[in-house]
């Protein structure tokens, strides 16, 4: 296991943020396991003893204190033996073949708020709220080696899923489910769950299955154990020879590639994925593709990861697949693959689809389930987050907070850093402030990072809540290739108004994204200023445009507003007042690609048949020039 050494986070959990206890070597927190096999008709075995909870959870089976429940339907749960799992919404369970039919669910955060909705942490009943449902009896005398399949759709804040095993009502093994899902995670609604029956276990005849949601304790205000596991469509299978399991894709280097890339300043390179990434950075740095292949069959087999695009976008085809990897992979071991695909650093989205295969004799038999990645090479903007579709929320500034919301970012060209491009949550205020900010880390310093320069103050309008912002340095920053920074935004203490970023996505690893309490204003700060370590991606991104600051000297943004923004080229000259102005809209080259005239309040201009990018709206009459940017998407 790669581990990554930083020395920025300093002190034990804040409650208040979800930020993790700090370490001074961070252990990797992965993302997702999607680990559905697809086994091939010649393969295939069918279940020699099964449960769909079609009648409900079986009478003869074992429950504990804090019950696992029966949900009659997937659609219309009742509200009175449990929450749907963490109180989301009744059409969001689990998605099994079953489902309609009936599934189980063991809620913690019902457990330990004793039933009153939002009540967390409140509770006294049970405690620990840990789940234990045990099954009846199960002959497996007849097999050697068998896996254990579900339908689980599972969450945790800090509890763990387990599957323990009896023979003759002994514990005899405990095998974890889901052990990658990083805190604050979740897995799939669809997801399957593989578990190899422990070797000490088969070939018994009087074996028990024990489903344990380990909620650990229940405190007030202790924020352990937390949220649900779903389960549904049970199996016991003779364990097919050739079985794949695919997780923990990368692209950018995280597992080994970033070995390839050495650091410049006082700190190593960590090779971490990217959303949005400018062409200038992936002519030194190409996406690389990385994932862990497991072999869950019972024999040796030969393994590969493969992918195919998705968007058209590939030199050669839309259909291209090419062979990563190929190796022998032992019965329980993983190994970890990689190559660089075929692409062509032009401006667009492009679409992944990531799996791996398996065979015997030459023959595929198996593959895995597919992963997908979605990435977008722009001109200026490199980004980690995975947009504004469904963001949530971290507080900047209020009335106890001071914070600074920062990510690491790797250069692998120079860039002259001129702005910070951010997500403004809606829960923020009019009229709080913010600003961007940029240090570089450096190990030898006493937090571990170096200020190199803060943007002058933003104050947040009503057309930015819920909307993208860019704030300019007053100067471009240097950025320099082979060095890492970090880079964000930041909040300002305040009676009234309070500032939150939008975040989107989780962290590769705890230390990825950080949290600066500025003036101690936290409980475990007490008064000193500390950093921490966050798992949710805050929606900042480094703006590398140089037409983003000095562009012009006799700028007033106050008469005109533009909306939306971003758009699809499409939007809207909104004045304060009629009055008659002409109008030029630029591209980043400065080439005028629209010349009209404005009189009205509102005027709608047309950009989509220019492309996407960026372009400065100008404004002028007999006495000044106004200037607004717009973002073509």
């Amino acid at each position: 296991m790669k581990k990554i050494y930083i020395s920025i986070c300093a002190l034990a959990i804040s409650v208040s943020a979800i930020a993790q206890s700090s370490l001074d070597a961070f252990t990797v927190a992965k993302g997702k396991k999607s680990n559905k096999s697809i086994l091939m008709n010649a393969e295939k075995s069918a279940p020699f003893w099964s449960e769909d909870f079609a009648n409900g959870i079986p009478a003869t089976w074992t429950n504990s204190t804090a019950p696992w429940e029966y949900r009659g339907t997937s659609t219309s749960p009742s509200n009175s033996t449990g929450s749907q799992g963490a109180y989301a919404s009744a059409g969001s369970p689990i998605v099994s073949a079953t489902a309609t039919n009936g599934f189980i669910i063991f809620d913690s955060d019902y457990y330990d708020n004793n039933g009153v909705a939002g009540a967390f942490g409140t509770g006294i009943y049970p405690a620990p709220h840990n789940g234990e449902l045990m099954t009846d009896m199960v002959d497996m005398s007849a097999y050697t080696d068998v896996t254990l399949t579900f339908n689980s759709y599972y969450r945790t804040y800090a509890g763990q899923a387990f599957v323990d095993f009896y023979v003759s009502g002994i514990f005899a093994e405990r095998v974890q489910v889901h052990a990658n899902i990083s805190v604050n995670d979740a897995t799939f609604t669809d997801e399957i769950a593989l578990v190899r029956v422990p070797f000490s276990v088969v070939g018994n005849a009087d074996v028990q299955m024990s489903f344990v949601f380990e909620g650990t304790t229940n405190t007030v205000n202790g924020f352990s154990g937390y949220y649900f596991w779903q389960i549904d469509d049970l199996a016991l299978v003779e364990t097919p020879a050739n079985q794949v399991e695919i997780e923990d894709i990368v692209l950018g280097g995280f597992w080994m590639d970033y070995a390839n890339y050495s650091g410049s300043g006082f700190n190593g390179i960590v090779g971490l994925d990217y959303t949005v990434t400018p062409a200038s950075q992936l002519a030194n740095h190409p996406y690389v593709i990385e994932g862990v292949l497991r072999n869950s069959g019972s024999t040796d087999q030969m393994s590969v990861l493969r992918y195919e695009d998705m968007s058209g976008a590939y030199s050669g085809s839309s259909t291209l697949t090419s062979v990563l990897a190929y190796s022998s992979t032992n019965t329980n071991d993983s190994v970890v693959v990689a190559t660089t695909p075929s692409l062509s650093p032009t401006v667009g989205t492009y679409g992944l689809a990531i799996w791996g295969e398996s065979d015997s004799a030459g023959t595929i038999t198996t593959t895995s389930d597919t992963s997908y990645k979605v990435i977008e090479i722009s001109d200026y903007i490199y980004g980690k987050d995975l947009g504004d579709n469904n963001p949530g929320s971290y507080i900047l500034g209020g009335i106890e907070d001071q914070n600074h919301i920062t990510t690491r970012f790797e250069m692998y060209a120079d860039e002259n850093l001129t702005g910070l491009r951010a997500y403004i949550s809606d829960r923020s205020h009019t009229g709080a402030e913010v600003k961007a900010i940029v240090y570089e880390l450096d190990t030898t310093a006493a937090d571990g990072v170096v200020l190199l320069a803060e943007s002058d103050n933003y104050t947040l309008t009503a057309n930015d809540l819920g909307a993208w912002i860019d704030i300019p340095f007053v100067s471009a920053v240097n950025l320099y290739n082979g060095y890492a920074y970090e880079f964000g935004i930041v909040g300002f203490q305040h009676p009234t108004d309070s500032s939150y970023i939008g975040t989107s996505g989780t962290s590769l690893y705890n230390g990825e994204h950080s949290l600066f309490d500025e003036f101690g204003l936290s409980t475990q700060s007490a008064g000193t200023p500390t950093w921490y370590y966050i798992t949710a991606t805050p929606m900042v991104r480094m703006n590398f445009d140089p037409g983003n600051v000095n562009a012009i000297t006799d700028v007033k943004q106050s008469i005109f507003n533009v909306y939306p923004n971003p758009s699809n080229g499409i939007f809207t000259i909104e004045l304060e007042a009629s009055k008659k102005y002409d109008v030029t809209i630029n591209n980043v080259l400065g080439q005028t690609v629209i010349s009209t005239k404005t009189s009205g309040m509102n005027t709608t201009i047309d950009l989509s048949n220019f492309g996407k990018g960026f372009y400065t709206v100008e404004l002028k009459n007999n006495n000044s020039t106004y200037v607004e940017k717009v973002i073509v998407e």
